[in-house]
């Protein structure tokens, strides 16, 4: 579907319909997460924090642009803001920065060229690639750890990975030069270790230490054995999202509106 997308776009700007500008800006927002730590809430203040990003965008044709965007945030949740029973008592809690590249398309809802007066405004959606850096840690009375040297389930994992991000907006062109974006995007990431929770506790004796006391922090113990060590600690029939709501502003690069340069003379 993504590459069905980039085809159609690069085959109308072969016809020369719209305009083809390049826009820099920058954008500001919120982050947050959702996962084994906070499976369902989107909305909820206790996980918001504070994004920053820069972006480039090229438009294709009054349909179609082509968007590189750099953002940071980060993201954070813990089990005691849950009403679960099972995540009270699992008691644990996560915080990582997340650095983000990604490439996106975006299809205009309406035709949009920040030159004409009837086009500078347009709903527009977006899909693509990122690949992002996370890297969690637990905060343990007044004390930092950082999860994945300690394999809190006896299992290593990449700092690295990659997302698909994919969600609306609109775009809105307050000049010929001056242009306002706002839009939601949710991450489906390959990756279950943005909280450093996915799987299962380690079974009894497989970790020992500083990596055992952070592994399982649980208030009461469950398992049938009269402990935790391999029973359930997280779901890893689903990865880990992210998701970014950011607003920015935009300066189009190009020939001054009525330009001979711009109509093409």
């Amino acid at each position: 579907m993504f590459i069905a997308l980039v085809f159609v776009a690069f085959s109308l700007n072969a016809q020369k319909s719209g305009d083809r500008d390049w826009e820099i800006g920058v954008n500001s927002g919120i982050s947050w997460y959702n996962g084994d730590l906070n499976p369902t809430k989107f909305f909820g203040s206790d996980y918001y924090h504070q994004a920053i990003g820069v972006s480039l965008r090229k438009n294709l044709n009054r349909r179609f642009a082509l968007r590189g965007q750099f953002i940071y945030g980060r993201l954070s949740a813990n089990d005691q803001a849950s009403k679960s029973s099972f995540q009270l008592n699992r008691n644990l809690n996560f915080s990582t920065p997340i650095y983000e590249l990604s490439s996106t398309i975006e299809f205009n809802f309406l035709e949009y060229d920040p030159l004409i007066r009837k086009y500078q405004f347009s709903p527009y959606s977006f899909i693509g690639l990122s690949i992002f850096r996370f890297n969690p840690e637990t905060e343990i009375e007044g004390s930092v750890y950082e999860l994945q040297p300690l394999a809190t389930e006896g299992k290593s994992y990449s700092l690295v990975s990659v997302s698909i991000p994919f969600g609306f907006g609109f775009k809105w062109a307050i000049s010929d030069r001056l242009l306002f974006s706002a839009d939601w995007g949710m991450r489906r990431s390959f990756t279950d270790y943005l909280d450093d929770v996915s799987q299962s506790y380690p079974l009894k004796g497989e970790l020992t230490g500083l990596s055992e006391n952070i592994s399982d922090r649980s208030l009461e113990q469950s398992g049938p054995d009269g402990t935790n060590w391999g029973t359930q600690r997280g779901n890893s029939q689903t990865k880990d999202w992210y998701s970014f709501v950011m607003a920015g502003l935009s300066f189009r690069i190009g020939p001054k509106k009525g330009s001979c340069k711009h109509i093409g003379i």
